[in-house]
């Protein structure tokens, strides 16, 4: 059995060092309990030390992964702080005012945070309209209840898709993508699922943009396939879904709907840290973040296959103009096709609030497109590495895929 490098013992104590860093002022429950940092190196020493004791030695990715899931932990421990299932208030709150007749979309520049969260802009498209009302008609428990089982349930389908085992579910659950998305209740979640699915069901990758715009990108990886049935089907459900509800909606909530995200994207630059979120425009100058996103894009489309459905996750992460924890969903199958130690890494950078760092993540994600290092090998070699990755024994994600999947 090879022995641990120094260089991996060298990154360990590096993301180490980062956690504590990021974690230093943040404590469960927030603003005055218990510090992170302490529970996070306890429980971390206490993994080590079992593992010592079962084993008799320890490798450097087991420090990793214990690190990443017990830094995931405590971070979603904070979501409690903020107001649980915000998005989807934001939702009912639309169908409400739908129903009413009332303003949906924004119609002026928004200078300050509404103080009521559910307050937030609806930036979604006329057709989710009806939906929305619909729902704003129903006891909230209900839908709470029901949204919450449905959006569970397709962050499971979703990773079952990509081949984790339940085990593994129940740990990337953890993530604080997923944990932020079921915590406010996005409509992310479904989004992933879809992305999950594209193999299969490459209509969805088109279907998906009709909750996020940038969501669409994945479905450039069609025309790259040449799935030109997927894209004909995608494109009837959405002319569809347009045609079906026009009785309801009528015309002007499209330019309504326009309009709003032009005054939303005028309004980030005064409530940046919500409006943009996690988006790279919060903290590059424009012209940077958009030669980024181009860049990542070009390189995404060189990738074929599995592998190239993976990278456009990513493309879609760094060309959204509004990103979130959530967001970053969809780029799990590409942080999959990662060795352990590259894994683990990335996990543990998303595992805190951080910031421009969680696009450290992506950044080894892009390396590892050139550097095979990076890379789970086709020889994979039983030990503690592959066997703390979420793909044990596979090569990457979507590991069921046939050679001709449905292509619908």
């Amino acid at each position: 059995m090879r022995r641990p490098t120094i260089a991996a013992w060298l990154l360990v104590a590096a993301v180490g060092g980062y956690l504590a860093f990021e974690d230093a002022l943040w404590r469960v429950p927030m603003p005055a309990g218990v510090p992170t940092v302490p529970i996070l190196a306890v429980v971390v020493f206490l993994v080590a030390l079992a593992t010592i004791m079962a084993t008799g030695r320890l490798e450097p990715v087991v420090v990793l992964a214990a690190m990443a899931i017990v830094a995931s932990l405590l971070f979603d421990a904070t979501f409690f702080e903020g107001a649980a299932f915000r998005d989807l208030g934001i939702y009912l709150k639309a169908g409400l005012h739908f129903r009413l007749g009332q303003p949906v979309y924004l119609d002026g520049l928004v200078t300050a945070l509404p103080a009521d969260p559910t307050s937030y802009p609806y930036l979604y498209p006329p057709p989710t309209l009806p939906f929305a009302a619909l729902l704003s008609l129903l006891p909230r428990g209900l839908v709470t209840l029901g949204w919450e089982a449905g959006l569970l349930a397709g962050a499971l389908a979703g990773l079952r898709l990509l081949g984790l085992g339940w085990g593994w579910c129940a740990v990337l659950l953890a993530w604080p993508p997923f944990a932020q998305g079921l915590y406010v209740g996005n409509v992310s979640i479904l989004v992933f699922l879809l992305f999950a699915a594209g193999p299969w069901i490459g209509s969805g990758l088109l279907v998906g943009g009709l909750f996020k715009p940038q969501g669409a990108i994945a479905g450039l990886w069609l025309v790259r396939e040449r799935r030109w049935r997927a894209i004909a089907i995608g494109l009837l459900i959405l002319v569809g879904l347009a045609v079906v509800t026009l009785p309801l909606t009528g015309l002007d909530q499209w330019p309504a709907w326009l309009d709003g995200l032009a005054w939303f994207s005028r309004s980030q630059p005064f409530v940046p840290r919500t409006f943009y979120g996690l988006a790279l425009e919060e903290y590059l100058p424009w012209v940077v973040a958009l030669v980024a996103a181009v860049v990542v894009f070009g390189l995404a489309l060189l990738g074929r296959g599995r592998a190239g459905l993976a990278r456009l996750g990513v493309a879609t992460v760094v060309g959204s103009p509004s990103l979130y924890a959530h967001g970053f969903t969809v780029a799990l199958p590409a942080l999959l096709e990662l060795r352990a130690l590259a894994f683990w890494t990335a996990i543990a950078l998303t595992s805190v609030s951080g910031g421009l760092t969680w696009f450290g993540a992506l950044a080894i994600v892009v390396a590892a497109w050139f550097l095979p290092i990076l890379r789970r090998s086709t020889e994979l070699v039983p030990g503690a590495e592959d066997q703390l990755h979420p793909l044990a024994g596979q090569v990457g994600p979507w590991p069921d895929v046939g050679a001709e999947p449905d292509q619908g």
